[in-house]
């Protein structure tokens, strides 16, 4: 009996004992799953601390990159203002040197006794005046590299009509103008072709009557742009050929057209009429109004 007792309690102290290292065993594994987790943890700060600052690092970099393409930004603004204030001076300037050459041309002719002389020198002022009406568009505008061909045709007319007194004469002028952007290497010909052909028309078209000059530009398609003068009056001789024809207002037309690699042409119709067909160097950009005959 003592013997049974013994042996129980041994296996009760044996049992313990094993309780005990298992529970030691559970704190020991606990215990290094602890450090296990808190190694993670840690492991994910310094990650996350390390990614936070590749992140900062970054956002430093974008801001000083927007700070310099801000400032770049700045520099093209001024940089364009400067050059648009630096040609608008140009063309003020031209302006005011070609308003010079015309009063050098009037003082000139005041001492001048000869008529055909002084309708030389009048026709040259208004060719150097249909030069500077180009510039003073320029540099008034708000855009310095082109023109709109509908106002400052209107404005040549204009000028014209007053020079030659083509109302009082019961001249009156129709124009279906398409508002035309045009850079000035197209511009000056362009006017020039019209101040001749407007100024002949006034001189020559009419000699007993009344009529009309009826001026129109327009584009033909993307590439190509037509400008049209014509009149009602007497027309051309019958012998006209436009090839042999010398004066000095057919060789400028010719030159001109030439410069703008167009096709001139002039003939009869009911009136004179003169055409002119060239290539637009750049797109002019689309139409901004109907066309609408304007009277005067």
């Amino acid at each position: 009996m003592a013997q049974h007792y013994e042996d129980t309690a041994n296996d009760v102290l044996w049992t313990k004992s094993n309780l005990l290292i298992v529970k030691w065993d559970f704190i020991t594994i606990g215990f290094i799953i602890l450090l296990i987790i808190l190694g993670l943890i840690y492991i994910g700060y310094r990650q996350k601390r390390q990614i936070n600052n590749q992140l900062r690092q970054k956002e430093k970099e974008v801001i000083e990159q927007n700070q310099i393409v801000q400032q770049l930004a700045v520099d093209k603004d001024r940089l364009i203002d400067e050059k648009d204030w630096l040609l608008k001076e140009v063309h003020h300037r031209v302006k005011n040197n070609l308003q010079i050459v015309m009063s050098l041309l009037n003082t000139q002719s005041a001492f001048l006794k000869n008529n055909a002389a002084i309708a030389a020198i009048r026709e040259s002022q208004n060719r150097v005046q249909a030069i500077a009406l180009i510039h003073q568009k320029l540099y008034s505008n708000s855009n310095v590299a082109y023109i709109d061909i509908a106002i400052y045709i209107s404005e040549l007319v204009n000028y014209l009509a007053d020079c030659y007194e083509a109302h009082d004469r019961g001249i009156r002028f129709e124009q279906q103008i398409e508002p035309v952007k045009m850079d000035v290497a197209q511009a000056i010909p362009v006017g020039l072709m019209l101040n001749e052909a407007i100024t002949n028309a006034i001189k020559y078209a009419f000699p007993n009557k009344r009529g009309y000059i009826n001026i129109s530009l327009g584009t033909l398609d993307d590439n190509n742009i037509m400008l049209n003068i014509a009149d009602d009056g007497i027309g051309l001789p019958q012998d006209f050929d436009i090839k042999e024809t010398s004066s000095l207002g057919m060789e400028m037309m010719k030159a001109l057209s030439k410069q703008l690699d167009g096709n001139f042409k002039m003939e009869n119709n009911d009136g004179v009429v003169i055409t002119l067909i060239f290539r637009a160097e750049k797109k002019f950009g689309n139409i901004e109004s109907e066309n609408y005959p304007v009277q005067y």
